[in-house]
């Protein structure tokens, strides 16, 4: 299955015709999500498409592959002149690579995580939510940061959208400032720990209906921290795959028949 996505469904086909070098009458197309426009640019997804040439103009261009094609012409070559000796040049030792102070990284580390924490509340208070912001877990490459508020359903958004949009402004913020090691997970009332539980009742109740039907299943776009979430709860399910489709931010977890 090759999907291609476009602005519209004509897009998308357009699209798979062009990366097949074929015509739009050789191939076979199926509409596996339609484009939706979604509410001031939130919910946007661009439309989906399974594109596949037809069983006689595969046959044809794997036929044309096949064909000889005509041996180019030899040119005679001339007489190679006498080879010149260069002098071998004396090979330098590689400067070795200068070490980074393990107490300036962890000064550079922590400096990272208080920035990140005046970042994030300076964009909450500008949201006009009244919260406070608490780091609940450090561990080596991965910080658990919290909001403690009265507004937790505007915080947290709906779906999730403006926790995870938060959590992806402080994942940039830490590449940008020396902690690109480290992870960021941003939480607000348990709303983590409740997300991945439904989650997991999601892949396995889909996992059941794609193994009943014998069809695969676009689950809708999520962030690729919880499309990960996915993949490892059906990892060692033998009756189903996973994989990725789409860019982003629509890009969606499919799950199908193994």
């Amino acid at each position: 299955m090759t999907i291609y996505t476009g602005k519209t469904e004509a897009a998308a086909i357009a699209a798979g015709v062009a990366a097949l070098n074929t015509s739009r009458d050789q191939v076979i197309t199926k509409v596996v999500a339609t484009p939706r426009k979604g509410f001031l640019g939130i919910g946007k997804r661009d439309a989906m498409v399974d594109v596949t040439l037809k069983p006689v103009a595969k046959a044809m261009k794997q036929a044309k592959k096949a064909q000889p094609q005509p041996k180019p012409q030899v040119q005679p070559t001339p007489a190679p002149k006498a080879a010149v000796k260069a002098p071998v040049a004396h090979l330098q030792p590689a400067a070795p690579q200068p070490t980074v102070d393990p107490a300036k990284r962890r000064q550079q580390r922590q400096a990272a995580i208080d920035g990140v924490q005046d970042y994030l509340a300076t964009i909450v208070e500008q949201l006009g939510i009244d919260a406070t912001l608490d780091v609940e877990n450090t561990a080596h490459r991965q910080i658990h940061l919290a909001f403690t508020t009265d507004k937790e359903g505007l915080l947290i958004g709906k779906h999730g959208r403006t926790i995870n949009a938060l959590q992806s402004l402080a994942q940039l913020y830490l590449n940008h400032h020396g902690a690109a090691h480290v992870d960021v997970v941003l939480d607000v009332a348990g709303y983590r720990e409740r997300r991945t539980a439904t989650l997991t009742r999601l892949a396995e109740s889909t996992a059941r209906e794609v193994v009943a039907t014998g069809k695969p299943i676009y689950l809708d776009p999520m962030p690729s921290f919880e499309r990960k979430q996915i993949h490892a709860v059906l990892a060692k399910n033998r009756y189903v795959s996973t994989y990725s489709a789409g860019k982003e931010p629509h890009r969606a977890v499919v799950i199908e028949p193994a």
